[in-house]
């Protein structure tokens, strides 16, 4: 990462799960904004414009389509995953706001290598031995 460390704004309803990805990402090296909630992320990302924003589709009542366009309005550049239980999720018109679907039972290894995939970033051979 040249310049500075990228940010990932993380939302999920799940106080737990909040807690693993922000510990989880904080290690590889990224600063985690977190949130539980999708006004709660919006505010974060219309004060800090975060590189990514990470959400989990399971949230209960959150229209995540909609909260990923509302974000790219204000940080065109932002990057929007969704962490979802489906294997292989397609995506045209509507959904076109998200930019990748990452399955959750992938493990935490397909998750990082998913967000520096999109980061366009070499993985950190220190973090990830082979």
């Amino acid at each position: 990462m040249v310049g500075r460390r990228r940010a990932i704004l993380c939302l999920c309803h799940d106080s737990n799960m909040l807690e693993i990805r922000r510990m989880l990402l904080e290690h590889f090296g990224y600063v985690v904004l977190p949130s539980a909630s999708a006004g709660h992320a919006k505010t974060v990302a219309e004060q800090q414009c975060p590189d990514m924003l990470l959400m989990d589709n399971s949230d209960p009542g959150m229209d995540y389509t909609l909260l990923a366009e509302q974000v790219k309005r204000v940080c065109p550049s932002v990057i929007t995953v969704v962490l979802t239980p489906y294997f292989r999720v397609s995506h045209n018109g509507p959904l076109a706001s998200i930019d990748r679907f990452v399955v959750k039972d992938d493990g935490p290894d397909a998750l990082l290598a998913q967000i520096e995939e999109l980061f366009g970033e070499s993985p950190d051979p220190d973090l990830h031995p082979a």
